[in-house]
């Protein structure tokens, strides 16, 4: 059916991903060697599909991004020291392979000032008062692209953005004196930066609801979305991504378990098989402010033969689609974020060990849309009360679609492919 292969992009499977091959070759620098800075990377990535990103990570930190090539040569600036260097391509399935080495770098340094890339931030400004979550502005100009952005609180990574001149970002903190960094690269490796010290003095990301924005007065509010008619699904492969084998139902309106007397029940089976459940609740195309709350539940055999649980919420305006997709990979045990635009998984640093069976657990994620600069944010997950800053930012794609919103639920079997099941209760969306 036409509306179930909407969501193809942000159903890419990681099961899959795991099983497919995505080969990296690095031909410089060689593992364990010497080199000054700035150095080069050259690497080269084939696969059965097209390679459509590379990142490079200098000491986890995402220090180049690239795109649609199977080779990538750059220069990249480093501070003197030993340092684990990791590239990584991507293929169309969401795929990736990478190769880790260890380099020392025994000279020139990465101070970045120089490079010839210049960041400017105009808000806030330097030795301002603030209330949290802020509000960052900048922009980066370069005789090279600009691929990748970085904001740093306190030396903590709290955004991270891609291939575009200029950022507009909401960042939580908690009250007090904090120093913020603000940095792009360009396609070289050169990168700029802006050190500014700010204080915050109301709001706070540690606290105040765990960090979660209290919605105004006109919020719109979608409650007990798992109790709503006109549910999609789809288990085949072109709208869920993963195999397509095994078989899913749904069953609504379930006393036990539940938490008010009326939870929804999602079954999926099947060897790398995936069954995706949307609820689209209509166009509302002028709000930016997303804060989505659930409570699920999965059996016993979710520890056997579950691969991923994924979450999402999307907004569709103008023909582009903002997937703000989420993941819990029980593969890997971390959370994931989706970049629409490269239709892949973004690992962030977020552990995500399997969720304990036979209880209910909880999900609170506050998200933003930016269509002047077709992005979206992920700024706060709270898990059963654990409150985690993510402040990715991913990149809308223009699909053609109509306009919409809504959210979506999705379980991911492995390659042992047995059935089990997950119960959603008391869901709600806020927007405005």
């Amino acid at each position: 059916m036409k509306h179930l292969l909407l969501l193809t992009a942000a159903c890419l499977s990681l099961s899959m991903a795991a099983t497919a091959a995505v080969h990296v070759t690095v031909s410089t620098p060689s593992n364990n060697s010497q080199v000054g800075s700035p150095f080069s990377v050259v690497a080269n990535a084939t696969s059965s599909y097209p390679i459509v990103a590379w990142h490079i990570y200098l000491d986890s930190q995402n220090v180049y991004t690239g795109g649609r090539t199977n080779s990538i040569s750059t220069s990249l600036s480093a501070s003197t020291g030993t340092q684990q260097l990791v590239t990584r391509a991507w293929d169309s399935t969401g795929a990736y392979g990478d190769v880790y080495e260890t380099i020392t770098v025994t000279s020139g340094g990465g101070g970045g000032g120089d490079n010839g890339v210049n960041v400017t931030v105009s808000t806030p400004s330097n030795n301002s008062q603030v209330s949290s979550p802020f509000n960052l502005v900048a922009n980066a100009t370069s005789s090279y692209p600009i691929v990748a952005w970085h904001v740093y609180l306190d030396s903590q990574t709290v955004y991270t953005g891609g291939q575009t001149n200029s950022i507009s970002t909401s960042i939580n903190a908690s009250t007090g004196t904090h120093q913020l960094v603000t940095r792009a690269w360009d396609s070289t490796g050169a990168y700029g930066d802006v050190w500014e010290t700010i204080t915050v003095t109301g709001g706070g990301g540690g606290g105040g609801n765990n960090g979660l924005p209290t919605p105004p007065p006109g919020a719109i509010v979608f409650s007990h979305i798992e109790d709503r008619g006109n549910w999609h699904w789809c288990h085949e492969s072109s709208c869920s991504g993963g195999s397509g084998q095994g078989t899913d139902w749904m069953a609504q309106h379930q006393g036990s378990p539940s938490r008010d007397g009326s939870s929804t029940e999602f079954y999926n089976d099947g060897v790398w098989g995936n069954t995706l459940w949307t609820q689209k609740l209509g166009a509302n195309n002028g709000v930016r402010n997303f804060l989505w709350d659930f409570w699920f539940y999965v059996d016993n055999n979710s520890q056997t033969y579950g691969q991923a649980l994924e979450f999402d919420a999307f907004q569709f305006i103008g023909g582009y689609n903002y997937m703000i997709g989420s993941q819990c990979d029980y593969g890997r045990g971390y959370w994931d974020t989706w970049n629409e635009s490269v239709g892949h998984w973004i690992q962030t640093s977020i552990s995500c060990p399997k969720f304990s069976p036979n209880n209910w657990h909880h999900v609170q994620w506050y998200m933003t849309t930016n269509p002047g600069a077709h992005q979206y944010t992920y700024h706060v997950l709270v898990v059963d009360g654990h409150s985690y800053t993510v402040n990715y930012t991913g990149n809308a794609k223009y699909l053609a679609w109509g306009d919409n919103l809504g959210v979506q639920w999705q379980l991911d079997d492995n390659a042992r492919g047995g059935g089990y099941h997950e119960w959603i209760d008391q869901a709600t969306l806020t927007i405005w």
